[in-house]
């Protein structure tokens, strides 16, 4: 199980806000919504001035006709002009709501449909990332980034952020007409502002680092419960289950912790602009009866004051709140941009029209392949570890095929990744027809070479779809041509519904080495001329082996095969074997060759005879390099 990512020597990711890559990359889509965005813009004055004008519309009420209707002892002369104030502050009212209605629908559906749009982009990107990133990333840490990262940044986006707008707008407003009405006043209430702006920036930033904490916490938690889940057997079978739920326990009390942080932070900061907007209000009122009783303010405008504080009181009230959802989802957005920002490799960085690109178009059709050459290539997996491959040298033409053997810890793994750039940063050269391998984009790449690795991995489906991976190059009639010349059609025309039969979860209903056929098969339907075989027979039974051996022998005699490999039959037959040992190779040349020479590959030759006699499996080197 993975501990989780590592740490680096870099400033907090919550600091790394500005610019955010994510908008830039969602920019396209951003103004696909414009409009939409603009008629909610375009109705928020309509709303402001309905907000705005009841007030004033009491104001006038009190002041024009109720205070001269009392004073006069009969409301018989203002009934009238009365009854129409009050049914122009009902139209205000419902136009108001109308407004409000609309633009807040508005906003909701665009709100939506950007946030839908943003999680498919970072699935996207997701894909396009360097296959090395994986290696050093809980897959749950990277869910936890496409579903609740992205739900929390939809919260704010879809409706705080444009809110906030909105509210500020009205605010303006509201304090226009307070000015307007009494600026004495409305500067006694502006003296509570400073006090709020110092809280609000107080807390800025603690909530904003308490949640980034809080998602951190539960990024890692995700990551951890996934490892587990998709490891169960393993759990189960070293009766680690206690010591699992002591993990998990952990971190996900670490989890609760910066929970609880946060919302200790969400709540004290709702609490004291509770109080000071609770003090404001009495200050203005204070001040007010002074002026009431002096004659200098009129009931009216009191009245309209205390209706205008209520409405500008709310959304402040409301703005701690509101900046808390924020806050979450700015640091949600921290760790999406970290996503975002994570180094593709320079072929995928390339825009579509450079000249050292393909078309996409043919991305998915198999591409001519002459001949793949390693000159003097070296590797390290990171730039202070020791040298995996030191000076690799070889080369393949069409039509020939290359066997590497070797103990684990060779190197023979690390050609494989470097080959179909899981990892670069390689020195050296790899060239592929001429080209360097850096420069082909991963779509060119599928087209030129396909791989049988040896852990396979089946998708929930059908057991055609797991053979076509979805390629509309690849219909029904490759499928089972692929499947013939692998000799899967055998098991396949044993089960109830043939090709259609569901696969459950990592190939769960099917035997290793049934899926081990549906791998092979796979390569053969994507018509690609490279075949790469990594160790794709270590782990079958004797008649599926027999099966695949048939296969890899018409594979020689049809396509160009680089195969890592351990077992005779699988060896003998290649037209250049590679021996390698430390990251260089020692020997170099064909069976009979390399037997004359009395070396090590002599030796790796009677080891594989004498288990092959004594039962074994044929002799595993282990094949994986030592984990690299």
């Amino acid at each position: 199980m993975k501990a989780g990512m590592p740490k680096k020597n870099q400033p907090p990711a919550w600091r790394l806000f500005n610019p955010p890559v994510l908008l830039q990359l969602m920019w396209p889509r951003l103004r696909e919504h414009r409009w939409r965005f603009i008629m909610v813009l375009a109705l928020v004055p309509f709303s402001a001035l309905a907000a705005t004008a009841v007030p004033y519309l009491t104001k006038v009420a009190v002041d024009d006709y109720i205070i001269p209707a009392m004073q006069a002892g009969s409301l018989a002369a203002y009934r009238e002009p009365l009854y129409w104030l009050v049914a122009l502050a009902s139209g205000v009212v419902l136009a108001g709501y109308l407004v409000e209605a609309l633009y807040v629908l508005l906003l909701q559906k665009s709100g939506q449909n950007l946030i839908a749009d943003m999680r498919e982009m970072v699935y996207q990107r997701s894909l396009r990332l360097p296959r090395s990133y994986f290696d050093t990333h809980p897959i749950g840490t990277i869910l936890t980034r496409v579903t609740s990262d992205i739900e929390a940044l939809g919260e704010s986006l879809a409706t705080n952020v444009l809110a906030l707008v909105v509210d500020l707008i009205k605010a303006m407003a509201f304090l226009a007409m307070m000015f307007y009405l009494n600026w004495h006043l409305t500067l006694v209430l502006l003296a509570a502002f400073p006090v709020l702006v110092l809280l609000l920036r107080f807390f800025q930033s603690r909530v904003r680092l308490s949640f980034f904490r809080a998602r951190q916490a539960l990024s890692e938690a995700t990551g951890f419960l996934q490892e587990c889940l998709s490891g169960m057997k393993t759990v189960q079978l070293f009766a680690a289950e206690e010591q699992a739920v002591a993990r998990f326990r952990e971190k996900n009390r670490q989890f609760l912790h910066a929970q609880n942080s946060s919302n200790l932070y969400d709540a004290l900061l709702y609490s004291l602009v509770e109080g000071v907007t609770t003090l404001a209000l009495a200050l203005v009122l204070w001040y007010a009866a002074g002026e009431l009783l002096a004659g200098v303010l009129t009931l009216g405008v009191l009245v309209a004051f205390m209706e205008y504080i209520q409405r500008l009181f709310v959304p402040l009230r409301e703005l701690s709140q509101q900046m808390a959802v924020i806050q979450r989802a700015l640091a949600a957005l921290d760790h999406i941009n970290q996503l975002c920002t994570v180094s593709l490799d320079p072929a995928e960085e390339r825009p579509e029209d450079d000249p050292h690109s393909q078309a996409t178009e043919h991305a998915q059709a198999p591409w001519e392949f002459r001949e793949l050459v390693f000159e003097n290539v070296r590797f390290r997996y990171s730039p202070e570890g020791p040298l995996i491959l030191k000076g690799i040298s070889f080369a393949v033409k069409k039509g020939q095929s290359l066997a590497i053997v070797g103990p684990t810890g060779s190197g023979k793994s690390t050609i494989l990744r470097l080959l179909t750039r899981a990892y670069g940063g390689y020195e050296g050269s790899i060239r592929i027809n001429g080209r360097e391998l850096d420069c082909l984009k991963a779509t060119e790449l599928a087209g030129i070479i396909s791989m049988v690795h040896q852990g396979v991995f089946l998708f929930s489906g059908s057991v055609g779809f797991n053979i076509s991976m979805g390629r509309e190059a690849v219909g029904p009639e490759e499928v089972r041509q692929a499947a013939g010349y692998v000799h899967a059609q055998q098991f396949i025309g044993q089960l109830e519904e043939g090709y259609d039969t569901p696969v459950n979860q990592g190939g769960a209903n099917l035997s290793a080495g049934q899926s081990q056929l549906l791998s092979f098969a796979r390569a053969v339907a994507a018509r690609t001329e490279l075949i790469v075989l990594d160790e794709a027979t270590s782990s079958v039974d004797s008649l599926t082996e027999n099966l695949i051996q048939q296969a890899v022998e018409k594979l020689y005699q049809d396509k160009t095969v680089l195969a890592i490999a351990h077992r005779l039959s699988t060896i003998r037959n290649a037209d250049l074997i590679l021996v390698m040992a430390g990251g260089e190779i020692v020997e170099r040349g064909n069976h009979n060759e390399l037997m004359a020479l009395g070396g090590a590959y002599e030796a790796l030759v009677g080891e594989l005879e004498a288990a092959a006699r004594d039962g074994g499996d044929g002799g595993d080197d282990g094949g994986d390099d030592g984990g690299r």
